[in-house]
């Protein structure tokens, strides 16, 4: 008669204990994969999560990373690229970790001389600076204020009037998006540009257009030459502010 094979409880155990150990493992490696904010150090990291900032857009993000901002809405399903929440969470493949914050810090070319009644109307400029929620304007031509913003002849005049010599350059007040850039109505050749924070400014009476619908650009990039298309008397730039789908005062903007 055989005797009974009494078979070890102890290895059933041991390959318990192995197969714990390995899922662990694994959701180790699952977790430290995607801590946000961190640089792939190696070829087999994808990219890295990025915060927005308050006053971000995907432009100011690609630059710094050295991605398109076309291909970090396309893996993050933005189909509005100006429309980012403070706080959300962005993937930027093949990111390279941050550039300096300066990089893309583009400067205009000069502020306008202002003189006439200038000191008047920054002193009755909107306070509503204050709201702007992380943007910095800056002047869109070089020239001389020549109409500010509110009643003119009897209506409403719904931005301020910077005249300059014709194929003076216009820049962008801010970063963001050519939503439209042709001709419209009474404004000649025009160029709108939507911003962070429903924000967005127009350049209007333009001779040439050197952007197109659909374009990024950054504060200080030219976008037109100053002329007199449209409705208008001389060559000068009708810059407007608008928020939220009402006109600003742009001195209350500027600086």
């Amino acid at each position: 008669m055989r005797t009974p094979i009494r078979r070890s409880s102890e290895r059933p155990a041991l390959r318990f204990g192995v197969r714990r150990a390995l899922v662990a493992m694994l959701a180790l490696f699952v977790v430290l994969s995607f801590v946000p904010g961190c640089a792939g150090g190696g070829r087999g990291h994808p990219g890295v999560i990025h915060h927005v900032a308050r006053g971000e857009n995907l432009y100011r993000i690609g630059l710094r990373y050295g991605v398109p901002a076309k291909e970090i809405a396309r893996v993050n399903g933005i189909r509005d690229v100006t429309e980012l929440r403070v706080g959300q969470r962005l993937f930027i493949p093949k990111g390279k970790g941050k550039r300096p914050a300066n990089v893309s810090a583009r400067r205009p070319e000069g502020e306008p001389s202002l003189s006439g009644n200038s000191a008047e109307a920054r002193r009755r400029a909107d306070k509503s600076r204050k709201e702007k929620r992380g943007l910095e304007f800056a002047w869109p031509v070089r020239g001389k204020l020549s109409s500010k913003f509110g009643r003119r002849w009897g209506r409403n005049h719904e931005g301020i009037d910077i005249s300059a010599p014709t194929g003076t350059p216009i820049f962008a007040a801010e970063a963001g998006r050519v939503t439209f850039a042709g001709r419209q109505g009474g404004y000649g050749k025009v160029v709108i540009v939507k911003h962070a924070g429903r924000y967005k400014t127009l350049y209007a009476h333009a001779s040439k257009l050197v952007v197109r619908t659909g374009q990024f650009v950054e504060r200080g990039q030219k976008i037109a030459e100053v002329g007199s298309t449209g409705r208008s008397t001389a060559p000068h730039l009708h810059f407007e502010v608008v928020r939220a789908g009402t006109k600003q005062n742009p001195m209350g903007y500027l600086p």
